[in-house]
Parts: C-alpha cells; structure tokens; sequence
C-alpha cells in the first residue's frame, strides 16, 4: 500500500495533463475561498406557533434566507410564519395563503400590510386573529429587536379589533 502512496507522490505531470491539473486545482481553491467569504447567506430565526393540543406556544428555529435589508428579512420570517409550523405538535398561526403585501421600517415602528385571507375561518387555526397577530408581533420582536412597534394592516385597511391596531 505504501508503494501505491509513494508512486503517486512521485509522479511529475507535464504538458496537457499538467494544465488540467492546474484548473482543477485553482478552480477548487477559488470555490473554496469564495464560500468561506461569502458563507451560505442562511441565518437561524425563531418563529412562535400555538401547540396543536392545549395552551401555550412552542419556538421552532427556522433556517431562513438572508435578504437584503432589514425590512425584508423581516418580510422572510413573516412569510415563514405564514406558511405553518414544520413541528407536529404546533398549530398553524393563520389560514392557508395569506400572505405579505408590503413591510415598512420607519425609525423603530413597522407598518406591516398583510392580506386579508388572514381573517378567513380555519379549523387547523386555533387562535383568534388578535391574539395570533400578538403571537407574529412576539416572533418579530425577538429576532429583530430593533421593532418596537408594529403597526397592522390588513389589505391597506386599518383591522377593526377591539384593541388597538398596533402589536
């Protein structure tokens, strides 16, 4: 086996088959160099859901994209929430297809616009619209402290809930 090693060490390549190595080699290197620096643009994210059975909520780290800007990041994670837990044991926040319009961070409010599926009736939902938007305004806040307030519209409109419409 150490004659196999050796032989290999001891090869000299000239020519054609030199400048392939070559490529090959620096190619490698590159692609190497080029993901240490730029990384692989993923960032972990905590997203809260209700339990599927009884009270309380259960945190589900989530890979997400990294975006440009921090208003898009958060467009991210609240499209994430929107799209249901992937854990067995959490419920979905809102119904099937809603969806985000528009997020605006001005100073440390965020105008947040979502559409209005999310006032839809669903059986897999176990929270009232209210109380799941408190739930998104928590998911929000802990990954971007940054937003200390959230202001709410569902399809440009102000929602007509019995509290206030900020979150």
């Amino acid at each position: 086996m150490f004659r196999n090693i050796d032989f290999i060490l001891s090869l000299r390549l000239r020519g054609k088959a030199a400048i392939a190595g070559y490529v090959i080699l620096g190619s490698l290197l590159v692609s190497l160099l080029a993901f240490l620096l730029a990384g692989n643009a993923r960032v972990e994210r905590i997203l809260y859901f209700p339990r599927d059975h009884g009270s309380g909520f259960v945190a589900e780290p989530r890979f997400l994209t990294r975006q440009r800007g921090l208003e898009g990041n958060i467009t991210e994670l609240v499209n994430s929430t929107l799209l249901g837990p992937s854990r067995p044991d959490a419920a979905r926040l809102f119904p099937r297809g809603a969806t985000v319009r528009a997020a605006m961070l001005r100073g440390h409010t965020l105008y947040l616009d979502l559409t209005s599926r999310i006032l839809d009736t669903d059986p897999e939902v176990p929270l009232p619209v209210p109380s799941a938007v408190n739930v998104l305004g928590k998911s929000i806040r802990l990954n971007f402290p940054r937003v200390r307030e959230i202001d709410l519209y569902i399809d440009g409109q102000v929602p007509n809930f019995p509290d206030k419409k900020k979150i």
